[in-house]
């Protein structure tokens, strides 16, 4: 093809038709042109979908993420549904040196604790993927950086709060002379009568289950309820491209 276009220009000059020869070299440029505009046309088209399939794979991630954590959270919701039945128990002088067989799990109830650890993979292709198509963020994006960024810090900060707590409650107790005992799951007459009717195994109870259910399973449950919601929205998305 190159080498006829050649000899026609070639022709024409020999025949000294310029006019037609200029209209030949516009077409020849108008040719090249329209190739490169297809060339470009065809690789933007190529990156588009590579993105959009970095997209869905990056949504992909952030859904298996929210399904764990939603999972997590509710073993969390539970195992603190049931520490305020107990604990409701140890404020209403329901447990007592008749009865605590019937409650075992109330010895404990200041010094355990459900940490909830987030999955945060799906979040750093995120973030990843903002940083290199900035012009590619949309809503469901911007929906997904706020929640990764409020809620994980706020967490794990509750988680630390809760660990502190429970060491500190552990230490206390290891200060009774009956502690070697209790560590030995020997339940002598000493350590029932304080879990079940000192006023400071009652005062350690609250002060945990305040910090308990009213932070770390409040933040647990907005949380597993915001994922759901997201994980709504990511579903919709995935089946609509």
């Amino acid at each position: 093809m190159i080498k006829l276009f050649g000899r026609l220009r070639n022709q024409m000059l020999k025949d000294k038709k310029i006019s037609r020869y200029l209209a030949y070299a516009l077409g020849e440029i108008i040719l090249v042109v329209i190739g490169i505009l297809l060339a470009l046309q065809i690789n933007n088209m190529n990156e588009k979908r590579k993105v959009k399939k970095t997209i869905h794979n990056t949504l992909r991630t952030i859904k298996t993420d929210l399904a764990v954590d939603t999972t997590m959270a509710a073993n969390i919701i539970k195992h603190y549904e049931d520490v305020q039945v107990n604990t409701q128990k140890i404020i209403n002088g329901g447990f007592t040196k008749d009865n605590f067989k019937d409650c075992l799990n109330c010895f404990n109830l200041a010094t355990i604790y459900q940490p909830f650890n987030t999955q945060t993979k799906g979040y750093t292709q995120l973030k990843n993927l903002i940083d290199s198509e900035s012009n590619e963020v949309d809503s469901l994006m911007i929906e997904l950086t706020k929640f990764y960024e409020i809620y994980p810090p706020m967490i794990s900060k509750s988680n630390d709060r809760m660990e502190t707590v429970v060491l500190e409650n552990f230490k206390k107790l290891e200060a009774y002379p009956w502690f070697v005992d209790m560590a030995q799951n020997k339940l002598t007459p000493e350590i029932i009568a304080y879990f079940t009717s000192s006023e400071d195994y009652k005062k350690m109870v609250v002060s945990h289950n305040l910090l308990a259910a009213g932070n770390h399973l409040r933040l647990t449950q907005i949380y597993k309820d915001d994922a759901i919601e997201l994980l709504t929205l990511i579903e919709d998305r995935l089946a609509e491209d």
